[in-house]
């Protein structure tokens, strides 16, 4: 009887730490894997990573224009239109991109990310970065585009760049953002049309695929590339190569690996309202 005693006690502590292991997992978890909405836009304020949404919707109107053809009725077509841009938009991308970094990101990192944007180097670099891809700047940047041919850049300085965009993963987030888009919209209109015309997802995946090829992906990164000699044109080395420094500590890889992972939210919330809001399309 004083065995069987002992071994229900032993078997209840064992229980007892158990649920305390757990207990306070679930507390860390839900704790460190949240940040508060004020700190998320404290940190995307400073570093601008909203913007690239900011030529979003003209994107949008670009790509569902090229899709009219395959509608034979006007009056789907301008449903489809519609339900496109009301779950598809610059407004909702920005509110997904924020909701992931307030759900899936650490309070603590994220603060250690905005103490790195008070630093006046990155001050500076984040206000060039904004002037170079503000309208005002457009002619000047063809121009410079223009010029490269009989005034190409160092090498040296060519490498910075390529290093630069590796580590902050551009290339990486626009081809992301292109093909989301792309990928959204064709399964959308694919959505739409009368069942005898619809194709398997596998089926049109394999054909959107066959755009993305490594030609095309090269042509994005070099885009990315000619405009990022421009955007650093009138940086010295000393001052890039201390910027790219940053971005290659844990910090600054945290916020770039969070940033990619946000975009991939976004666009996945926002595809999943455009197939809800095409259910039932064609009867």
């Amino acid at each position: 009887m004083n065995e069987t005693y002992k071994l229900t006690n032993t078997i209840m502590t064992i229980k007892r730490i158990q649920f305390t292991i757990l207990t306070v997992l679930f507390f860390s978890l839900t704790t460190f894997a949240q940040s508060s909405k004020q700190t998320v836009e404290e940190l995307l304020g400073k570093s601008g990573s909203t913007a690239m949404f900011k030529q979003f919707d003209g994107m949008l109107d670009s790509q569902i224009a090229e899709k009219k053809t395959s509608f034979e009725n006007e009056n789907d077509f301008n449903k489809f239109s519609s339900i496109m841009r009301s779950c598809f938009n610059s407004t909702k991308a920005e509110a997904f991109f924020t909701d992931y970094f307030v759900k899936y990101t650490n309070e603590d990192s994220l603060k250690s990310i905005i103490k790195i944007y008070n630093n006046q180097l990155m001050q500076d670099m984040t206000k060039l970065e904004e002037e170079a891809n503000s309208p005002l700047k457009q002619q000047e940047m063809q121009d410079y585009f223009a010029g490269l041919k009989n005034n190409p850049p160092k090498q040296d300085r060519i490498q910075s760049i390529m290093r630069l965009n590796s580590t902050v993963g551009a290339s990486e987030m626009t081809l992301q953002l292109i093909e989301n888009m792309i990928f959204s919209i064709a399964r959308g209109v694919n959505q739409t049309q009368p069942k005898t015309k619809q194709i398997s997802q596998d089926e049109l995946e394999k054909s959107l695929k066959k755009i993305f090829t490594e030609n095309f992906k090269q042509q994005i990164t070099n885009q990315i590339i000619t405009a990022y000699l421009f955007t650093y044109k009138d940086v010295d080395s000393d001052k890039l190569n201390s910027y790219i420094q940053i971005w290659e500590t844990s910090t600054g890889k945290y916020f770039s690996k969070s940033s990619l992972d946000a975009l991939n939210y976004t666009f996945s919330n926002m595809a999943e309202d455009v197939g809800n809001s095409l259910g039932g399309f064609v009867k």
